[in-house]
């Protein structure tokens, strides 16, 4: 019989992203590794957590049921330990780095003293109000913690470490100062360092030496805090600050690419796109006439709007947007467009303009703001099924496959309301761009870090609608779409990272915008100060990591449709 006790390593987290539903978990400090919980574990761990012990024999976790298993898979996780075993000792020949997810950064100052830059890890705070970014400290450590963690380059285990480190210090002194810098730099709002089974473990950003789980909090999530209030009502008083939203609260691909960039061959996002457009249509034509819907700051519109004049096309264009902080932001970016952008305040899943046909409509990740409609799948009275909810109509109207529908799902209806507006508003020959994430095959599922209610996009049931509608369709996936090489190496890193990069290159001058950067690019703005500096870890990975700043790119599609010469 073995007696057992919780590990001075493992820690409580919890994520409360889905209202009244928090949720539970333990992970490792050292490795990271995470164990959701369910009450029964939980309870059973937190009694462990008030200095309890419990002994029992191998063959009895098998007679304790689930609760049993979940034991075995803590004891397996070695955050539950027996109780005579040292909790850094099974870890002594694991390889240490630093976990690609902790946005902390090394530098030397012009003393050669080594600073340390981080944010807390000990939370997450999703949609922080406006100019409430979480604090960056700067700090120098004591000169053994500095060595550990400049060491922690992956390549060294544990042992090989604490060998480097101990020439001509006495060694049970040194173990027990050693023993409180790894209590130290793995402390949860730190999270400094990690351990690995092998240096390969620490190229993924998203396995476990790589994570530094921790606390998940909204500051404040507006349909939440007055649920009466509809993502519409969203857009027309939620929205305070235009660059806040997009470099904060929901980067999107087109902000986090608005500048010129390796990825476009140059070109920023909005020019790109515009090329990729045209290139597949409007043979012959040369004046256009354009609506965009939900503007976003106005970026994607004026390099749009000034590489179709840049070919030697005409173009009058329109802007459809309801929130009126980001006309404003539209309106101050296109100030030196001529002939001068229209903006229209309509809903777009109702939107009427009488009278008004475009060559082309483009919606540029906008649609999984739309609205949806609920459906449950109950058994029909001849043995079939049946479907109930405001979803329902749509199913039968547009022919959707629901065959591999949960009991209990969503359909993109306001896309659907919106496609036939578009259709009513397109001229012959005209063309629709939707660009957006999801899936051709999954279910609407909604998005709970973000600010306001959204969902991603059922692309295979949008085909059905536009096709009963009378669109050709043609659907392909973003990278395609711009020709981006998701090869290409590109910054790690979330805007925490960018925040704790920031800290450092404004001390000399320099900033780095909220965005999406390849290796290339970034080395030719910062590089000589990042060496020079000795600035670490700033690392890269191939995009298709999707470890980056700004959503995944691979997640997203570009569905272009057709309405044919009448």
């Amino acid at each position: 019989m073995t007696t057992y006790r919780l590990s001075p390593f493992a820690t409580f987290v919890q994520s409360h992203l889905i209202a009244e539903a928090t949720q539970y978990a333990v992970f490792h400090r050292l490795t990271g590794e995470l164990f959701e919980l369910d009450p029964s574990v939980l309870e059973f761990l937190q009694a462990l957590a008030q200095g309890k012990a419990f002994s029992l024999a191998p063959q009895q976790l098998s007679q304790l049921g689930e609760l049993g298993i979940a034991i075995q898979k803590l004891i397996d996780l070695v955050l539950v330990i027996p109780i005579e075993v040292d909790p850094i000792g099974p870890f002594i020949d694991l390889y240490v780095g630093r976990p690609l997810q902790n946005p902390a950064l090394t530098y030397r100052n012009e003393t050669g003293a080594v600073l340390l830059v981080s944010i807390s890890m000990a939370e997450r705070i999703y949609s922080p109000e406006p100019g409430k970014l979480p604090a960056v400290t700067e700090e120098t450590l004591p000169e053994l913690m500095t060595s550990i963690l400049l060491a922690a380059d992956g390549s060294k285990t544990l042992r090989q470490i604490y060998a480097e480190l101990q020439d001509g210090v006495e060694p049970r002194q040194y173990d027990r100062e050693f023993r409180d810098a790894i209590e130290f730099l793995t402390k949860p709002e730190r999270q400094l360092i990690k351990f690995a089974l092998a240096v390969e473990d620490f190229a993924n950003p998203y396995n476990p030496p790589n994570l530094v789980p921790r606390n998940f909090y909204h500051a404040s999530r507006w349909p939440d805090l007055q649920p009466e209030k509809t993502i519409g009502e969203f857009h027309l008083e939620g929205i305070d600050d235009a660059a806040w939203e997009f470099d904060i609260i929901e980067p999107t691909v087109n902000h986090g690419l608005r500048f010129p960039t390796q990825l476009l061959s140059g070109q920023d996002y909005g020019t790109r796109f515009c090329d990729a457009v045209f290139s597949g249509g409007f043979s012959g034509k040369t004046k256009f006439e354009v609506l965009e819907i939900g503007g976003g700051t106005g970026s994607f519109a004026h390099s749009f709007i000034q590489r179709v004049q840049a070919n030697g096309n005409a173009i009058t264009y329109h802007i459809m947007d309801l929130s009126p902080e980001l006309a404003a932001s539209q309106r101050r970016s296109l100030s030196d467009i001529r002939p001068p952008v229209g903006h229209i305040n309509q809903d777009a899943t109702h939107f009427d303009l009488p009278g008004r046909k475009f060559d082309l409509i483009v919606s540029n990740e906008v649609i999984a703001d739309f609205p949806v409609a609920g459906v449950e799948r109950k058994p029909a009275d001849d043995d079939g099924v049946h479907f109930r909810g405001e979803g329902a109509p749509f199913i039968e109207k547009y022919s959707l496959a629901v065959d591999d529908a949960p009991d209990h799902f969503y359909v993109n209806s306001g896309v659907f309301q919106f496609l036939e507006r578009a259709w009513r508003h397109l001229d012959s020959g005209g063309r629709l761009i939707l660009s957006e994430y999801g899936s051709e095959t999954r279910y609407p599922v909604e998005s709970f870090h973000l600010n306001h209610a959204e969902f991603a996009i059922h692309f295979g049931h949008v085909v059905e609608c536009a096709r009963k509608i009378g669109f050709k369709c043609r659907l392909t996936k973003l990278t395609e779409f711009l020709g981006i090489d998701d090869g290409t190496p590109v910054l790690n890193g979330r805007d925490e990272h960018i925040l704790c990069i920031n800290c450092v290159l404004q001390k000399y001058g320099m900033s780095l915008p909220f965005g999406l950067f390849s290796e290339k690019d970034f080395s030719a703005q910062f590089g000589d100060l990042v060496d020079r500096l000795d600035l670490s870890p700033v690392r890269f990975l191939p995009l298709r990591n999707n470890f980056h700043y700004g959503p995944n790119l691979t997640d997203f599609f570009v569905l272009n449709l057709e309405k044919e010469v009448l």
